[in-house]
């Protein structure tokens, strides 16, 4: 940027100090869509923490950029000859960091809740899987009691748990996609 406002005669105007305060802003909203992208990467499962724990590092990085960016534009308004425009415009620039920071802190939101409800599973959606894995047991039992006394009337039950257990993995599967 400098060498290009040099080479246009700009390296002492307000476009140097402009220019830095759209790169501030620019690079800052793109730290926050990095955390973002990087968290979907992740294949991240939900706790209670997370949150707040991102909310956190998020902060730590954001301080370090503003720290950094701060001193940019002091530099920028000192090239541009006339550093008391820094008092003036670093209350701008901390508000837009301030800005991006609430705006990250709702997609954050956005992405913890619809993690939260992927991994959310029904009570009678859990009953069902619990009653499906104790028909799977009792059939196994019947099976074994067959097996023992081979005279013995087991077919109509095997055969009655054979259309229970598949129709209740049927029941599940409809169960989890209106859900989600």
């Amino acid at each position: 940027m400098l060498a290009e406002h040099s080479r246009d005669g700009l390296i002492g105007s307000g476009a140097t100090i402009k220019k830095t305060m759209g790169l501030i802003a620019a690079g800052n909203a793109l730290l926050y869509e990095k955390v973002i992208k990087h968290l979907g990467t992740l294949n991240q499962s939900y706790n209670n923490q997370l949150e707040a724990e991102v909310q956190s590092l998020a902060k730590e990085a954001q301080a370090s950029f503003k720290a950094e960016s701060l001193k940019r534009l002091q530099k920028s308004t000192e090239i541009a000859r006339n550093p008391k425009l820094y008092e003036r415009m670093a209350p701008e620039v901390e508000s837009s960091m301030a800005t991006d920071l609430a705006n990250f802190q709702n997609s954050l939101n956005v992405f913890v809740l619809d993690l939260k409800h992927k991994n959310y599973m029904s009570p009678v959606i859990k009953g069902l899987w619990y009653l499906e894995g104790f028909l799977l047991l009792a059939s196994m039992f019947i099976s074994g009691m067959w097996f023992k006394d081979p005279s013995g009337n087991y077919e109509p039950i095997l055969v009655g748990l054979g259309f229970v257990i598949p129709l209740l993995a049927v029941v599940i599967k409809i169960g989890t996609k209106k859900t989600t």
